[in-house]
């Protein structure tokens, strides 16, 4: 009996530090149901370098999914088919979210699938690149945010359209 009893009070603790650890994973996301409209800006294609002091970050959606992005708990914009745009940060830790908005097959995935974050240590001057993606099999895919080296990452932008968006009312 006391075994039981033990196995229940764990599974307790367990349930509550998972809750815990997902509250702080999504706390680099904003509201979970913010919407944003995402247009292709083909009048310009700006690559910019980081300001002084400043890293700058890029964000690249790669296939038809729309994805806002959140940096630090506050959404920064959104991304989708083939478009990308940039955001300047602070040097130091940030955290990073993309959340899958739609996709052709939405409807299958679950909330785990729906959410992908990471974590970046930008250094003054520096640039990152990250793709928010699709990875799987239908019906089994998961929002993936991946960061690129830096080949890859100019590659991407130089092969996508700047991306303008603003959030949906």
């Amino acid at each position: 009996m006391k075994t039981i009893a033990a196995i229940v009070l764990l599974s307790c603790c367990a349930l509550a530090q998972d809750k815990t650890a997902i509250s702080t994973a999504e706390s680099a996301c904003g509201p979970q149901d913010a919407k944003f409209e995402v247009k292709s800006d083909k009048s310009q294609h700006p690559v910019p370098i980081p300001e002084e002091g400043k890293a700058l970050i890029y964000f690249i959606a790669d296939g038809h999914l729309t994805a806002p992005i959140g940096v630090d708990g506050k959404w920064v914009g959104a991304v989708n088919d083939g478009k990308y745009f940039f955001v300047p940060v602070e040097p130091g830790e940030h955290h990073l979210c993309a959340m899958l908005q739609s996709f052709p097959a939405q409807k299958v995935l679950t909330r785990l699938a729906r959410v992908s974050v990471h974590s970046l240590k930008a250094e003054p001057t520096g640039t990152y690149y990250f793709r928010a993606r699709l990875v799987g099999i239908s019906p089994g895919f998961v929002l993936q945010l991946d960061q690129l080296d830096s080949d890859e990452g100019r590659w991407f932008v130089a092969w996508s359209s700047f991306s303008n968006s603003h959030p949906k009312d």
